[in-house]
């Protein structure tokens, strides 16, 4: 194969060619064939039921959290009450009541009970002390 040089070769015409002064004017033909860009009108009637609609949703979460807060209060019974419950229930026993208290509470209650000696004497007293003995 004989060796090709470019620079050598005479060159070919494409055929192709743009008139004078084409490219001078080419931005400004452009730009008057493209369409002119139309301003995009929305009403605000159309917006308007956006605005309701978010009012109104609003408007349903205040209620139904106002409605849910006042349903999750409780009212707390009176001390007789509770006494009273726990007189007429004969299945709680008082280590039911000890389980239930903390260290602290238990130790309020121990420091506001007042036991006098002769109670103490009473108590020892009248002990039947021979069921501990004879186990």
């Amino acid at each position: 194969m004989k060796p090709f040089n470019l620079d050598k070769e005479p060159k070919i015409k494409s055929g192709f060619t743009t008139p004078d002064s084409y490219f001078d004017d080419f931005t400004e033909k452009m730009m008057q064939q493209l369409p002119e860009e139309e301003v995009k009108v929305v009403p605000l009637y159309r917006r308007m039921s956006v605005w309701i609609s978010s009012v109104a949703a609003v408007l349903v979460i205040a209620l139904g959290v106002s409605l849910l807060l006042k349903m999750n209060t409780t009212v707390e019974p009176d001390t007789t009450t509770i006494e009273n419950y726990l007189v007429y229930q004969a299945d709680i026993m008082p280590n039911d009541f000890i389980q239930g208290l903390d260290e602290d509470a238990i130790e309020s209650l121990e420091a506001s009970i007042v036991i006098s000696d002769e109670a103490i004497e009473n108590y020892l007293t009248n002990e039947d002390y021979d069921i501990y003995l004879n186990e």
